[in-house]
Formats: structure tokens, sequence, C-alpha cells
């Protein structure tokens, strides 16, 4: 699998819905890239993949799949100004990655990936951008570098079945 690129994946009014509605929700400082604990922390929350709006996105994103996929967990991360990701890799065989906030400067808030764990390429923050990718390749999210604006992601961890 390569990584595969989807942009406006939804219809404006739900994408700007989610980015307000993601805003309002509780959300957990601490969360780490890396499980071994290092690297800066930043906010996530888990989102119950049963709720009636979460079902219709796990839906939606099974779409996309040219295979069946069961849909692990889903959760948000929310970055500021120097709450860089680190490098890792993730559970499960793909992961999808949902750009939420409004798009952000060029160079801020990229999402990178390392193509066959070698190549690294560069994605811009780009609002409704949908990202799938293989679980087992390392990647990041960095930084927006507004001071006001939050870098929200929709993150899916999917196993093929």
């Amino acid at each position: 699998m390569n990584i595969a690129i989807k942009n406006n994946f939804l219809e404006k009014d739900l994408i700007n819905y989610l980015f307000n509605h993601f805003k309002q929700l509780p959300h957990y400082y601490g969360h780490k890239s890396d499980d071994k604990d290092k690297g800066n922390s930043f906010y996530s929350t888990n989102l119950n993949v049963q709720d009636y709006l979460y079902n219709f996105l796990c839906c939606k994103i099974a779409k996309m799949f040219k295979y069946d996929i069961k849909i692990l967990r889903m959760y948000i991360n929310i970055q500021h100004c120097f709450m860089d990701g680190e490098f890792h890799q993730d559970d499960g065989d793909s992961t999808v990655l949902l750009m939420i906030t409004p798009t952000l400067k060029s160079k801020s808030g990229c999402f990178e990936i390392k193509e066959y764990n070698k190549v690294l390429k560069t994605i811009p923050f780009i609002q409704n951008k949908l990202i799938i990718f293989p679980a087992s390749w390392y990647h990041r999210g960095c930084a927006p570098v507004e001071k006001n604006i939050p870098r929200i992601t929709l993150a899916f961890k999917t196993e093929r079945i």
C-alpha cells in the first residue's frame, strides 16, 4: 500500500462543524507520539465509534478502501505552537488522517511521513485533506506556527479483515 490523498473529503459545512465541535470537546494534555515517553506532549481525545456522527465518518472512511476494514479506534489530536510530534509508527494496518483545522500557512502544521521508511514526504496542512497510509511507516505531525489556531486532526486506526 502507498499513500492515498483525497482533497475535500467532506462537504464544507460538515468539516467546519467538526472544527468547531472538536475545539469545544474536552481534550486531555499529555499525549505523546511515541509510547516510549519521548518528545513533546499535546492534547488528545478518544472518540466513540458508536456515536452516530462518528459512526457516519467511520462508514465514509471504510468506503475508501478496496477491501473490508475494521476501525480499531478513532481520536483527535490537538497541537499548538511548539507541540511537534515525534516520528513514530501506529498500531493496526492503515492509518487514516483527516485535517480538520482551517488551512494553515505554508510550512505550518505539516504532516511528514517517511515513505517505505526512507524518503521523507511533507504534506501541507490543508483543511479537509484525507491521508491514508500504512501504519508501519514512520510519520509525525508538526506544530502550527500560528499562535492562536490549534492544529486539529482526526485519526482512524484500521485493520484489514
